[in-house]
């Protein structure tokens, strides 16, 4: 089921500009250090400042592919800043209201929308046929408002990773884990039986939840928010028997701890304590450094899931307006996501650019028979539901993310936390 795309909207030129005369001044000291737009350089060699938020194995396969880049072009060279995860969309912000801009940057596409009207149109600096070298879906996804925003690097996906060795453990065939509802129940009740292993955790870092929620939301036929982004639609019946669900897994079946503290699933599951939880396409590297078996499934395993969804995003370059070289910017953008291999096999992602996605080098590694094959077949299955991309997304992310906390840790009741989430979600978005 194809979910609808986020359009921006009329407001956006306004939050933007109202933002910017209150933060400008205010960023400018804030992100002095940080390494602004720098022109030409010596011998007409043009350098690019090239903001990303990729750590670890994202981390070093973005180095490769600037490496590469810069190795095969001297008209164009690449700087690479990495700026830190939980920070950097707020200095990004802060740099592009303040006139401090790199040159380019990367978005996910839920958060492209804050950005409209600081992002240059690209579509008439791009190369003759552009759209036609990535992935329809995932193109779409980067235009906003009739203007081609970004161009896509990949998807990114949540897949059910589980461990082998404990549904070994547990009795359990290791090549079969659960695909639905009635399935997951009944390993997970075997697991917590026959082994001292958590069974199952819907959110591994314990403050993501409305990533998968919201998949979950649109696979029962429900939906997130109302049709232009100004309502919560989650306050319904499929709202609340997630709600439940979530309840129920830590408070009830006790297939996990009733503890919210920030990743500690993860650590249980790469420690080799939680036998099954949903993550994403990053998960690839960490856990191929683990010593259990591990295998990755489609994650449709919510009760009532008639029409199967999962969680996804994409990484995309965009170029700030206050760029000076944004042809250039944009020529180093097709390259990296069009030369991207090292992208799947080293990060893990499943590329956006056709040529990569359909490689011998990408579909003979091990990344591919892992998970990206999986992964590969949802998206062209249209099983992936992107999050709402609004002015603030913490304006919906928040709320639910609170809500199911508590509602998972067992402080507060699935219904009266989740409706309420949908009221705050609701006020928010009209305030």
């Amino acid at each position: 089921m194809a979910r609808k795309k986020q359009a921006a909207t009329p407001s956006s030129r306004r939050t933007f500009i109202k933002a910017a005369g209150a933060a400008g001044i205010a960023g400018l000291a804030g992100c002095a250090d940080d390494g602004g737009t720098t022109g030409g350089g010596s011998g007409g060699t043009t350098t690019l400042q090239y903001w990303t938020l990729f750590a670890g194995g994202d981390g070093e396969a973005m180095k490769t592919l600037v490496d590469q880049f810069n190795e095969e072009h001297d008209s164009i060279q690449v700087e690479r800043q990495r700026q830190p995860f939980d920070e950097y969309y707020d200095k990004l912000f802060t740099s592009m209201t303040g006139g401090d801009a790199p040159d380019l940057a990367v978005f996910h596409t839920t958060e492209i929308q804050r950005f409209t009207d600081a992002l240059t149109p690209i579509s008439g600096m791009l190369s003759d046929g552009a759209a036609d070298e990535y992935v329809d879906s995932i193109w779409q996804e980067t235009e906003f408002g009739g203007d081609q925003l970004a161009v896509p690097l990949d998807t990114h996906p949540n897949g059910l990773y589980y461990n082998k060795d404990i549904f070994e453990e547990a009795g359990l065939d290791p090549e079969s884990p659960p695909t639905t509802f009635d399935e997951l129940k009944s390993a997970a009740d075997t697991i917590t039986a026959e082994t001292d292993k958590q069974a199952f955790s819907p959110d591994p870092y314990l403050r993501f939840f409305v990533r998968q929620f919201i998949a979950w939301q649109h696979g029962r036929g429900g939906e997130f928010l109302n049709d232009d982004n100004t309502e919560a639609a989650f306050g319904d019946d499929h709202g609340v028997a997630l709600a439940q669900f979530y309840h129920d897994i830590a408070n009830e079946w006790d297939w996990d701890r009733a503890d919210t503290t920030a990743d500690r699933g993860t650590k249980a599951f790469r420690s080799g304590d939680l036998a099954m939880t949903i993550n994403g396409t990053w998960y690839y590297g960490v856990l191929e450094a683990q010593d259990f078996e591990y295998g990755m499934t489609k994650p449709f395993v919510a009760p009532g899931q008639s029409a199967p969804q999962t969680w996804a995003n994409s990484h995309t370059l965009g170029v700030p307006n206050s760029s000076s070289n944004q042809e250039a910017a944009v020529e180093a953008a097709e390259w990296i996501t069009q030369n991207s291999l090292e992208w799947g096999t080293d990060a893990g992602h499943l590329p956006a650019a056709q040529s990569v996605l359909g490689s011998d080098e990408l579909r003979g590694s091990n990344v591919w028979e892992m998970t990206l094959s999986t992964f590969s077949e949802m998206a062209e299955n249209g099983e992936l539901s992107y999050m709402p991309s609004t002015e603030n997304n913490e304006n919906y992310t928040r709320p639910v993310n609170n809500a199911i906390s508590q509602i998972y840790a067992g402080q507060l009741g699935a219904e009266e936390g989740i409706k309420q989430a949908a009221t705050d979600v609701t006020n928010n978005l009209q305030g």
